[in-house]
């Protein structure tokens, strides 16, 4: 089974191979997503954290993965984390808490030394 990083690596590649077919249409997902992201009322931390409750609730690992990593970058903290994993249990139950729990694990593994 493949690390996280070994899978991060692998969706960037994946991603390259989509964007060797489908230039524009990664170059404009790409263009829109800097866009969503950018400060504006709320802060680009706070549009990750949110985007991490999103992905949590839609139980999608490699979205997890995608976004936990967008989150360390931006320096969201583990307690961060914590925070909007409650969110996520208090609108989904348990699939909420099984999927935290993956975010979690993530977050973890991603920050190791």
């Amino acid at each position: 089974m493949m690390s996280k990083k070994e899978r991060l690596q692998k969706l960037d590649e994946n991603l390259n191979e989509i964007a060797s077919v489908a230039p524009d249409t990664m170059k404009n997902f790409k263009i829109f997503k800097e866009s969503v992201l950018k400060e504006g009322v709320l802060t680009s931390k706070e549009k990750i954290l949110a985007a991490l409750g999103i992905v949590i609730s839609k139980q999608c690992h490699d979205c997890i993965l995608n976004w936990v990593q967008t989150a360390i970058e931006e320096g969201i903290t583990f307690e961060e984390l914590v925070e909007v994993c409650g969110v996520t249990m208090l609108l989904n139950g348990g699939p909420g808490a099984a999927y935290s729990s993956l975010a979690v694990e993530t977050y973890k593994e991603l920050t190791e030394g």
